[in-house]
């Protein structure tokens, strides 16, 4: 793999100067006509914003691919099944492999930034991601679909994360709030998007063009990040190419912690497994689940031992020895759970309990991305202003409100139902994310910034799979649970059920149906009824769980210190 980045590195070195030769170098403008002073100085500075603008589009584009291939796939699934001859179970291995990989990559992003250099680990992480996204595309069997889609996770890993940083030092600290804001919009969108044109793609072309899209906008990312993109950045200005070198020669000639890689794949691999495919093996009922769970305890558990004894650990373990930082690591796990469990819930709910179709689901969900883009914009500012832990608490319980409403929806509930509930939770999203960040990280040094926030980004990613496998778990269960408790309201002794039954017969028989047939017709109506409504109590409870979560966070939000002068956000994944 180091062999590999370091091929890749001088690959990029050699064509980058050939790229900007060719299409003008905005960094350093070259004078070809006389100018005055004013004129030199206005047209370095338009020349330097518009360079800062094409990093911000390469940036985003690489997120907003990384977070838009881990949803799009989910309605796609049929068309795969068919054309792959694949079970359900099977084919959810092209959802879960992705996501696995994604979450062995995460916490090495900050040390595999530094090893390889910013601009080349990015470069080559887009590279990888497009190019699985081909094959993908052109898989014929099961097994080369997953197979790509771990590649391509691993290529997606990087984005998300190293994409912000390389934002982020693009601009001074003054203006990185407003590039938090431009950066989270832009992921908060990509979520949303994905059911939407996932099912545009698979209704009116086929299920591959979900992975071809990727193409032309990754390319497109290539080219942008070869182009504009510094070997390295501070606060919008570019770093000297001997100081870049030297650091990363500094870093490059420490050893590699093999071993602290081979124990964070294993163990993180396994845990997400766990937490992916629990549901669908009956949990521990499973003898592979139970395989599976062993095993990332004892890998999990010997990595912390090897990380916190190592003198050059993979993942320095070190940084939660600052409060901040382990509160702020509790309280993004809830966040995961309400921001992915939710996004699960509800297009199941809109889908099976109401009968929308996938790309009417994505429309729903729409007004919840646009009105969290406004969030994001509205609370970079203020996070910056205020105690970001006060911002931090209104997200919260705006959080905690929304899903509140959602427990409130019945089987008559339709989508105007949803609207306030869903904007209080679109408007909750960057009175999280940003303070969240600001307060964890204020009290840790510089060298440790990208370390304790690729934990936070973890912690919400593993949140987010722990909160999605124990609502699929406690919504099936309760489903039962709710069925049995409806159902003992029924008997034929009852007068409401006598009077409906015999409703629903008379019904029938006006439309041409036998007088048994109308009576079998309309116990059948009446145990559908039963259980939609036995549905829809299980997806109240669920939501109510949510909301309860965020009410138990609060106390974390307390232990978090205030931030003391600036926090340095580039350094921050």
């Amino acid at each position: 793999m180091e062999a590999l980045f370091q091929r890749a590195g001088a690959i990029i070195n050699g064509h980058t100067a050939v790229l900007k030769r060719k299409a003008g170098d905005f960094a350093a403008p070259s004078l070809r006509w006389p100018k005055s002073r004013r004129q030199e100085v206005a047209s370095t500075e338009a020349a330097t914003a518009t360079r800062r603008w094409l990093i911000v589009v390469a940036a985003m584009i690489g997120a907003v691919l990384e977070v838009l291939d881990v949803s799009i796939t989910n309605v796609a699934v049929p068309q795969m099944m068919g054309n792959l001859g694949a079970t359900l179970s099977e084919i959810g291995w092209v959802s879960t492999g992705y996501i696995i990989s994604n979450v062995i990559v995460l916490p090495m992003t900050g040390w595999l930034s530094a090893r390889f250099g910013q601009k080349t680990y990015f470069a080559a992480s887009i590279a990888v991601f497009t190019i699985a996204s081909f094959f993908c595309g052109v898989s014929n069997s099961l097994g080369s679909l997953v197979f790509w889609r771990v590649v391509q996770g691993l290529g997606g890993g990087g984005l998300l994360a190293t994409g912000q940083v390389i934002m982020l030092s693009s601009f001074p600290k003054a203006m990185q709030g407003v590039a938090t804001a431009i950066f989270g919009m832009g992921v908060m969108v990509g979520p949303s998007l994905g059911p939407v044109l996932g099912g545009y793609l698979t209704d009116n072309l086929s299920w591959p063009w979900i992975f071809f899209i990727n193409l032309p906008f990754g390319i497109a990312a290539v080219v942008l990040t070869l182009l504009f993109v510094p070997d390295a950045q501070r606060d919008g200005v570019a770093v000297g190419r001997d100081e870049v070198e030297q650091e990363r020669q500094k870093i490059a000639g420490r050893p590699v912690d093999i071993l602290g890689m081979a124990l964070l794949a294993v163990g993180m691999g396994s845990l997400q497994t766990v937490l992916e495919r629990g549901q669908e093996e009956d949990w521990f009922q499973s003898s592979l689940i139970v395989v599976l769970a062993l095993t990332a305890v004892l890998a999990l558990s010997g990595f912390f031992w090897w990380e916190l004894r190592t003198k050059y650990p993979v993942v320095d373990l070190r940084v939660f020895r600052d409060r901040s930082l382990a509160s702020g690591t509790a309280f993004g796990a809830i966040l995961g759970i309400g921001l992915y469990a939710t996004l699960f819930l509800l297009p199941v709910y809109l889908q099976t309990s109401q009968g929308y179709s996938a790309y009417e689901t994505g429309l729903i969900l729409l007004p919840s991305a646009l009105i969290s883009m406004v969030s994001f914009m509205v609370a970079g500012p203020i996070s910056q202003k205020f105690d970001p832990r006060r911002v931090l608490a209104v997200g919260a319980v705006l959080m905690m409100l929304g899903s509140f409403g959602l427990s409130r929806l019945t089987t008559l509930s339709g989508a105007p139902d949803l609207l306030w509930p869903l904007l209080l939770r679109g408007m909750s999203m960057g009175f999280l994310f940003i303070p969240l960040t600001l307060a964890s990280l204020g009290g840790l040094r510089p060298e440790q910034v990208a370390v304790g926030s690729g934990m936070i980004n973890l912690s919400r990613q593993l949140g987010g799979s722990i909160g999605i496998a124990a609502l699929s778990t406690l919504l099936s269960r309760r489903v039962e649970l709710h069925q049995q408790s409806v159902s003992g309201h029924i008997n034929a002794a009852n007068p409401a059920t006598q009077a409906w039954l015999q409703t629903t017969q008379e019904w029938f028989m006006a439309h041409g149906y036998s007088q048994t047939a109308a009576l079998d017709a309309s116990l059948m109506r009446l145990g559908q009824t039963v259980a939609k409504q036995a549905t829809m109590l299980s997806f109240d409870d669920c939501f109510l769980m949510i909301g309860f979560a965020f009410m138990a966070s609060l106390p974390l939000v307390a232990l978090l210190r205030r931030p003391v002068g600036e926090v340095d956000m580039s350094k921050a994944h």
